[in-house]
């Protein structure tokens, strides 16, 4: 049987080995930890400077926007609201408005009209025109959506101004004022309404003798009536309807601009504010993690002191014994006195010398 020699364990040097790694492992982690919250509180720092406040795009229509949707079918009128106390201010604003703003507008409708409008036709006048668009003081007053920009925004203002004429002189609309300047009613327009005329009706005993032949009573009864009248034929119109359709799409585009530009701006506002939200979790994100990375240093501290006094526990080696040839190495012949001689011991007798 074989003799197994077993080798002898160095536990210092397995406890070194222990050691020395459990140091690279704290230090990594608190590396980490400290680098974690130095992240997450610079995260934090810079959502302190984002801003909420978001200005929104200007809105700009151009006369070619304003054109371009006159080619389609015109969108209906919306219905005004009426107001029978209006306040001094209103009234003012729109005085104001009136007397400064709208003029310039009335005059594009008015060269368009001069210039293509039949001998039949009338130009309206500036009150006319501002009732028939729906910028008089009671649409305003009843917050009339189209009389609220165009009174309030001196942007609105100046733009409906530079696309309504730019529209205005565009040649598709130029050359539908000019159809409609040398057109003739060669067609019918025909509309149904309702008139109150008195009929007979047979199943009708409102009357004393309704059961006398024939059956039935005269009634009074609102009856559908067509009237049918000479008009353009489809796709003329007069400078009144060619102006009141710019005037109506140019309000579509802006309104539908506004929206546009007021979701966006909300849209930024909200990612800004969700922003700004995770602040207070980061920060307290950034503290836990400071606060694991000086648990992590504090036990690295322990571990630290702890192998120092265990070093300083250990014995000091023993000073090696210097030879004699060495001790003579060391001496100064000049200062040093030589080494005495070695004292010779006497040899003991002979043994035969004692029996004498």
């Amino acid at each position: 049987m074989k003799n197994f020699k077993l080798k002898k364990v160095d536990l210092d040097r397995i406890e070194r080995v222990y050691l020395a790694s459990l140091r690279v492992a704290i230090l990594g982690v608190a590396t980490l930890c400290l680098l974690g919250a130095i992240f997450f509180g610079g995260n934090a720092l810079w959502r302190v400077f984002v801003s909420t406040q978001v200005e929104e795009n200007p809105v700009e229509v151009t006369g070619a926007q304003v054109a371009a949707e006159l080619k389609k079918a015109a969108p209906e009128k919306a219905g005004r609201d009426q107001s029978d106390e209006i306040p001094t201010a209103i009234r003012q604003a729109h005085a104001r408005w009136a007397r400064d703003v709208f003029p310039q507008y009335y005059a594009v409708y008015r060269t368009a009209s001069q210039a293509y409008k039949k001998p039949e036709d009338e130009t309206l006048s500036s009150q006319q025109l501002m009732d028939a668009l729906g910028y008089d003081l009671e649409s305003y007053a009843g917050d009339a959506g189209k009389a609220q920009w165009f009174v309030n925004s001196t942007n609105y203002q100046q733009q409906a101004l530079a696309a309504v004429t730019a529209a205005m002189q565009d040649s598709a609309v130029v050359s539908q004022l000019t159809e409609y300047k040398a057109a003739e009613k060669t067609a019918r327009a025909c509309s149904t309404t309702y008139q109150r005329r008195s009929v007979w009706d047979s199943y009708s005993t409102a009357c004393y003798n309704w059961y006398v032949y024939p059956q039935g009573c005269q009634v009074t009864r609102s009856v559908p009536v067509e009237r049918c009248v000479p008009a353009y034929p489809e796709g003329i119109v007069s400078p009144r309807v060619a102006f009141g359709r710019a005037d109506e799409e140019f309000f579509r585009l802006w309104s539908l601009q506004s929206e546009q530009v007021r979701a966006e701006a909300r849209a930024i506002r909200d990612g800004r504010e969700t922003t700004r939200a995770q602040i207070g979790p980061n920060l307290l994100l950034a503290l836990q993690i400071l606060g694991a990375f000086l648990v992590v240093m504090f036990f690295f501290l322990m571990v630290a002191i702890e192998r120092h006094l265990r070093a300083g526990a250990r014995p000091a080696p023993a000073d090696p014994v210097t030879p004699p040839e060495a001790e003579e190495d060391r001496l100064d012949p000049d200062t040093d006195p030589p080494p005495a001689p070695p004292e010779e011991t006497p040899d003991p007798a002979p043994r035969w010398s004692r029996r004498k």
